[in-house]
């Protein structure tokens, strides 16, 4: 059975090849286009209109081949994941739906944004507990584990939480948040000793988007897929006490997220910014880097700081 899940994973990544032109089409038609941030850098004006919620269609696939191995083989881990993928999907969902309902780049605010995002993590985490009860973070390099008991629901809401932001973030510029996402996926998924033959569930439905958000992009995956690929890291780091090789597996991920931290933080305490501007991508554009130097310099940082990973476990 596992192999016929692995075939109809592959079905489901040709399938998508062929659904993404059709499915811009139609995006395009209802002009359901993406709105720049107006705090955003000035070169990706050109960008307004590009058709957005491009993560809908690998949100489903992941969620519909995530049920059927929990079904068919009973996984656990997949029920956990399809269901995230469902919850910070919506999330997602419902701003970018809002946004082009108000034809403005603020859909939900982010107080609504992180309510929601604190919700669904105390769901997942609870799930969590119930298929796989414990209160460990590995520790890589070491043969070790941190207990955090009776803090570990709220060590894995805030992680979970932060994970959906940090996947968020980094979703600015063309092809970087799901190439990111790719590499961070394997790793993490081999870290955790998900079967081989399950690990294409989580990867390739978003490889097939890849091929259309390469720069030039034809289509953005919105809020409705970056929140879900966070939330799709997360489960899976919380399911096998792994959190702690994310640092190492989303290297870039979640430098993106404190790099944002760094720079408000900083600016509330000394009234002066550390990047010309956050999340830290960004930055680099405002330094004259090209999008594809940015893309590849991050894809194979975080390539690399993966490799160092696989490296910690002992």
């Amino acid at each position: 059975m596992e192999r016929l899940i692995f075939y109809i994973t592959l079905i489901t990544f040709i399938v998508l090849l062929f659904l993404y032109p059709i499915f811009i089409k139609w995006l395009k038609k209802r002009q359901f286009g993406q709105y720049i941030r107006k705090e955003g850098p000035d070169i990706h004006n050109y960008k307004q209109g590009t058709p957005t919620m491009g993560g809908i269609l690998f949100v489903l696939a992941i969620f519909f081949l995530s049920m059927l191995t929990y079904f068919i083989q009973n996984e656990d881990l997949f029920l956990i994941i399809g269901v995230a993928t469902l919850l910070f999907g919506f999330i997602g969902f419902l701003d970018d739906y809002l946004s082009i309902k108000k034809k403005d780049s603020t859909g939900l605010t982010a107080i609504q944004k992180l309510l929601m995002q604190f919700l669904f993590s105390i769901f997942i985490v609870y799930l969590i507990s119930k298929m796989n009860p414990h209160s460990i973070l590995k520790i890589p390099f070491t043969t070790k584990s941190l207990d955090l008991k009776y803090f570990y629901p709220l060590w894995g809401i805030i992680y979970l939480t932060g994970m959906s932001n940090a996947t968020n973030l980094t979703d600015g510029i063309d092809g970087l948040s799901a190439g990111i996402y790719v590499t961070s996926a394997l790793f993490t998924t081999l870290i955790a000793g998900v079967n081989f033959n399950y690990i294409p569930i989580l990867i390739l439905p978003v490889i097939a988007y890849l091929f259309y958000n390469i720069k030039p992009a034809k289509i953005f995956m919105g809020d409705t897929g970056s929140l879900a690929l966070g939330g799709i890291l997360g489960s899976l780091a919380l399911y096998y006490s792994v959190e702690l090789f994310t640092i190492l597996t989303c290297f870039i991920f979640i430098t993106e997220m404190f790099s944002v931290i760094i720079q408000v933080g900083s600016f509330k305490i000394r009234k002066k910014r550390v990047f010309l501007m956050a999340p830290i991508h960004h930055h680099f554009e405002l330094k004259k880097w090209n999008e594809e130097r940015i893309v590849l310099t991050f894809w194979t940082i975080n390539l690399l700081t993966g490799i160092v990973a696989l490296g910690g476990i002992l």
